[in-house]
């Protein structure tokens, strides 16, 4: 039986505590919540499903934006009509009821990078004559990854560092394809001791996992207190 020092455990013990949400029914489902595009087998269309679980009509407008992702994980959304057809781009779904709508990648067939988007299913806010209250309105973000022609990732880490808040690193993706930190499995060494973080685990501590084509992403583990000597991570 292995026997972890206080900082491992500490980092064990934190990672089965954040594996637990809360969700909340926005009475409205949007089904897959992520989808990938393959340019290389032509495979450039695909359906979502969206369903009312209210007691109401539900309007929705379905909007494809770019998303464009920096070094930080800060992320900006830029609307990208003229890459995607949309059918319908407007519905009102019946209570119970549930709409599919076809997405269709019209842009460029010939490009080289891998690209990310998002199809916003924004639901259109409706008040009632009479009323006087607050009316919400839920937007799904349906994340859509569209991968180029033979498209391949190519992630190394770098610049590792300890720092007061815990340990920091640099994601460098060289290839075409985007890669997904959530994906991969980081083992991280602490003198001779090691500790295997799983994807999913990963998946609870790393807010935005993704690393676009060709670009450096900074990553944060809150792991702090560690002992002294060398911290390495490494792909495992």
């Amino acid at each position: 039986m292995t026997v972890w020092s206080r900082p491992i455990a500490r980092l064990a013990a934190a990672i089965i505590a954040m594996i637990c949400a809360a969700g909340l029914a926005l009475a409205y489902e949007v089904e897959p919540m992520r989808l990938i595009l393959d340019l290389g087998s032509n495979r450039t269309s695909t359906v979502i499903s969206i369903t009312n679980t209210r007691e109401t009509r539900l309007p929705v407008e379905i909007v494809m934006k770019r998303r464009i992702v920096h070094p930080d994980g800060r992320q900006e959304f830029v609307v990208a009509d003229e890459d995607f057809s949309v059918f319908p781009p407007l519905a009102l779904i019946e209570p119970g009821e549930s709409q599919a709508v076809r997405l269709t990648y019209i842009g460029d067939p010939t490009i080289t990078d891998s690209q990310a988007y998002v199809a916003e299913v924004q639901e259109v806010p409706v008040s009632q004559p009479g009323f006087t209250g607050v009316v919400f309105a839920y937007n799904f973000g349906v994340a859509v990854y569209l991968r180029a022609d033979a498209a391949e990732a190519d992630v190394t880490l770098t610049e590792i560092r300890r720092e007061a808040d815990g340990l920091h690193f640099q994601a460098v993706n060289e290839g075409t394809d985007f890669a997904m930190l959530s994906d991969m499995s980081l083992r991280i060494s602490l003198g001779s001791e090691t500790l295997r973080l799983e994807p999913a685990q990963l998946a609870e501590l790393v807010e935005n996992p993704i690393i676009p084509p060709h670009s450096v992403r900074d990553f944060h583990l809150a792991i702090t207190d560690l002992p002294d000597g060398d911290v390495r991570i490494s792909l495992d």
